[in-house]
């Protein structure tokens, strides 16, 4: 049977040497990490991290969030996992303060997956700040698990669930009709 999707699991660890984006307030430093396209869709939730308040610079989160990838289209260097950084405002209804981003094809991480023993693998990657600028560093560690038939989201869950309950239903009316 040919499996079309793999969960990954990514672990976002620590960042290094981030640029001091705040100037009045202490930064408070979050991670979001997603899944995009190479035409810039989303392909899953934008996962928020906690934010990080005891060293802006240099943050530990330690968070985990798991991603089901289409490894066709995955094969093709049509996705990439996106880690963006940002620095929590509270004043004046200001929006969050950009800091930087990490973007790795996902092609990259099945190839390294490959030559990896069983466990994860930790990766630093440069974290890009303005398109020709990169500043600190973002350590993370990833693991893909063993593949699925089946793209678990909440549309096929919700797909199979009313499946289920149309299934309940019907038979529940054959047994009426039987009686």
């Amino acid at each position: 049977m040919a499996c079309d999707y793999k969960p990954l699991e990514v672990e976002i660890e620590s960042a290094q040497g981030l640029p001091y984006v705040n100037h009045f307030t202490d930064m408070k430093s979050y991670a979001v990490v997603y899944i995009w396209d190479i035409k810039k869709n989303l392909r899953s939730n934008k996962v928020p991290s906690s934010v990080y308040t005891a060293d802006g610079s240099n943050p530990t989160w330690n968070f985990k969030v798991r991603f089901h990838i289409d490894l066709a289209i995955a094969k093709q260097n049509h996705y990439a996992l996106v880690v963006k950084l940002k620095s929590r405002r509270r004043t004046h209804g200001l929006p969050d303060k950009y800091i930087g981003e990490v973007r790795v094809l996902i092609t990259e991480l099945l190839e390294g997956s490959g030559n990896a023993a069983e466990g994860k693998i930790r990766v630093k990657k440069n974290v890009q700040t303005s398109p020709e600028k990169f500043q600190g560093e973002l350590a993370f560690s990833y693991i893909f698990g063993k593949p699925i038939a089946d793209h678990l989201t909440e549309v096929n869950i919700a797909k199979k669930k009313s499946l289920k309950e149309v299934a309940l239903k019907v038979g529940g009316f054959l047994t009426a009709i039987v009686l």
